[in-house]
């Protein structure tokens, strides 16, 4: 048994392994991004980066987060970043169990390439997200540039350090 990050989305459980979650925080206002998917909420800024945030619910069932004081931000490793997974809310660390659901839905031609496997806690089916399948690649892109530009703009917008002003 492994441990995991397990949440609530579109009143289903998800779980993320607590390998590829760097830190759950507590965040609503994100800085928006003009032109990008309706599942991207904008950036939100963390250790001096601008990380996208994703509406995990937006993003698989067409339907965004209703925000509220549960909402979590589950900051994590995608790609050799870190991007933003906008969740309803935290259930906690957990230690789930093995099923083997994914192959009868693999017979049945349901499984879906974010699906990592489907794991049991208590009477509850969890989904355990595959992040690096997500997005397709055409989606991945758009998010990778969406980081570069607000990254670009967040250097842009920043007073130069150097620069003194001459009051004489």
């Amino acid at each position: 048994m492994e441990q995991y990050i397990v949440f609530t989305s579109h009143e289903q459980l998800f779980c993320l392994p607590v390998t590829v979650v760097r830190r759950i925080v507590e965040a609503e206002n994100f800085v928006p991004i003009p032109d990008v998917p309706d599942y991207i909420l904008g950036v939100y800024e963390y250790e001096e980066q601008m990380l996208p945030i994703i509406d995990l619910k937006a993003k698989l069932f067409s339907d965004k987060t209703v925000k509220n004081t549960e909402n979590k931000v589950i900051l994590c490793q995608w790609h050799e970043q870190t991007i933003g997974i906008y969740v309803e809310s935290i259930r906690g660390i957990m230690m789930l169990e093995d099923t083997d659901y994914e192959r009868e839905l693999t017979k049945a031609k349901l499984k879906r390439g974010y699906i990592g496997k489907f794991l049991k806690l208590d009477d509850e089916v969890v989904i355990s997200l595959e992040l690096e399948y997500l997005f397709n690649n055409e989606q991945a892109q758009e998010l990778m540039d969406s980081v570069d530009q607000a990254n670009e703009e967040k250097i842009l917008n920043q007073p130069a350090k150097d620069a003194e002003v001459d009051d004489q």
